[in-house]
């Protein structure tokens, strides 16, 4: 059996002591470049593993995340020399092509990235180290039209006006049922979309519904028993088709409501992006996570601070996860969309960046004004209100609302697919995991469904895409609007008032506590207002 490498065997390889291997591998210590390049040549040809990073891990006695800030050069983050020594190849190569399509999207100027990424052949992990740190210091583009802040008072300073806060006159029972409609809402439109959370557009999702015989959707997802090739669904699917539904299964959709409520019970409105990070590293596991919130992770572990690892080697980071976490802000905020808003930036700003945490947001803004009205539109253009007007995604939303109110009166509860055609030319090309294309779907499904809580789930799932978190974020809104009584029993009884989680130190709950658990924060807020935020 081959023996594991040891620090000792790369320090013997290229002729220096343990210490200084350790260093060029944490980033410490001051040598010759050529020295630490040297040294990760290496490990690369050794293939090391850092097994005794990973026990002192395990071994740490800080209850808090921290870590490191990346130095800057150029007025950009650079990663500290060896952070990225243990991918692999094609995990690089991924990173970069993934990366390139981002800042493509941002608005960077990525011409002649791709020509030199085919030329280099196979190229070095050193290579493309080096062609990473180039794309990360291009310029944006002279035709870029969009104002797209980072910072939550910069975002403020380009939001349109919006109503900011307004008093909600409320019972603490009637606060309660709401919220716990809002929950259920949420849960119910999770376990409805996992099955088909595959990235297939909507006319692949609607080709299976009809081969269940249920589209359009009214209840859950049947078991399509041996369908054709090209129509199968992940085993993790099980226990989230109708009629094998007993409790609500895991998903991380769930957990992250989950957490957002914990972190807030923990620390409090005034609770920071770091405590945010150590709320993940104390519940999360890694593999339950994926895209952004993967990566943010893997960053956290590595000790990049929390407040840079959005940034850091994360290609994903507009996509739909901090969307799909924001919920449980705008429950707590009755009537106070910026307050929202506001938690939902805290939260997002610890994985995503611009329109990924702008789309957060809007969420929990959105959902904040559903105590108000029930107006469809006036609550999505409050949403709209407190991220940036001329940012991507307002631009899209902005779109979907357009297509809704030109159309003629009488027509709209035909028309969703003409709309949904329109939107999939721009947004179309987009991830099928991305904000944009995603919360439009959103949009879309929450303005055509008409207020109708069945045909509003039945059109978020249908759009296709990522299912499970649209329809979560859809059923949270129309949950809220409705109260628990007003829901459906189909969408209900299989439930049970369970929700199982995957999460570490959080064990199976009632959802019936957990609502009751929410109400007591959104009570405290209404009754005594709120701190100021940002």
């Amino acid at each position: 059996m081959k023996s594991k490498v040891t620090l000792r065997d790369i320090a013997e390889r290229v002729g220096v002591s343990t210490a200084t291997v350790s260093q060029a591998l944490s980033g410490k210590g001051r040598m010759a470049d050529t020295t630490r390049a040297r040294i990760l040549q290496v490990v690369e040809e050794l293939a090391y593993r850092p097994d005794q990073y990973a026990q002192n891990l395990a071994r740490r006695n800080s209850t808090q995340a921290g870590g490191k800030r990346l130095r800057r050069t150029r007025g950009r983050n650079t990663p500290p020399p060896g952070l990225m020594a243990f991918y692999d190849l094609p995990q690089i190569l991924e990173v970069l092509r993934l990366e390139l399509q981002q800042r493509d999207e941002e608005g960077y100027a990525t011409n002649g990235y791709r020509e030199q990424l085919e030329s280099l052949g196979k190229p070095s992990k050193q290579a493309l180290y080096r062609l990473y740190g180039e794309l990360m210091s291009a310029p944006l583009r002279p035709d870029f039209d969009y104002d797209e802040p980072e910072a939550l008072t910069d975002i403020r300073r380009a939001r349109p006006d919006g109503p900011r806060t307004t008093p909600v006159v409320t019972t603490s029972n009637a606060l309660y049922e709401r919220i716990y409609g809002a929950w259920l809402g949420r849960i119910a439109g999770s376990v409805l979309g996992k099955p088909l959370q595959m990235g297939w557009p909507k006319s692949k999702v609607v080709r299976y519904l009809e081969l269940a015989d249920s589209y359009p959707l009214t209840n859950y997802v049947p078991r399509v028993v041996c369908p054709p090739s090209g129509f199968e669904l992940k085993p993790e699917s099980s226990g989230a088709f109708l009629g094998e539904i007993h409790g609500a299964p895991c998903t991380n959709d769930t957990d992250f409501t989950l957490l957002a409520l914990r972190t807030l019970e923990t620390y409090g409105l005034d609770f920071e992006t770091t405590d945010v990070a150590t709320v993940w590293l104390t519940h999360l596991p890694y593999f339950g996570i994926h895209t952004a919130e993967r990566a943010v992770y893997r960053n956290l572990v590595w000790n990049v601070h929390p407040e840079q690892a959005a940034a850091f080697v994360n290609p994903q980071r507009e996509y739909a996860g901090a969307r799909t976490r924001a919920d449980l802000f705008g429950y707590i905020s009755p009537g106070k969309p910026e307050l929202a808003a506001a938690l939902a930036y805290k939260d997002a700003a610890l994985s995503h960046t611009k329109n990924g945490v702008y789309a957060a947001m809007f969420m929990a803004a959105m959902l904040a004004w559903t105590f108000v009205t029930d107006d469809l539109t006036e609550i999505v253009r409050v949403g709209l209100s407190e991220i940036p007007r001329k940012c991507r995604l307002s631009e899209a939303i902005n779109a979907v609302v357009e297509a809704y109110e030109t159309e003629e009166d009488g027509s709209r509860d035909h028309n969703w697919e003409l709309a949904y055609e329109r939107l999939l030319l721009d947004y179309g090309a987009y991830s099928p995991l991305h904000t944009l294309n995603n919360t439009v779907w959103v949009v879309l499904a929450l303005l055509y469904g008409a207020g109708d809580l069945d045909r509003t789930l039945g059109l978020a799932v249908a759009c296709g895409m990522d299912t499970g978190s649209n329809a979560a974020n859809a059923g949270s809104v129309m949950g809220l609007l409705h109260s628990r009584a007003q829901i459906p029993v189909q969408w209900i009884a299989p439930l049970e008032d369970t929700l199982c989680t995957a999460l570490a130190h959080c064990p199976t709950s009632r959802i019936s506590e957990l609502a009751r658990r929410t109400a007591v924060i959104a009570e405290e807020i209404v009754t005594n207002g709120s701190p100021a935020t940002g």
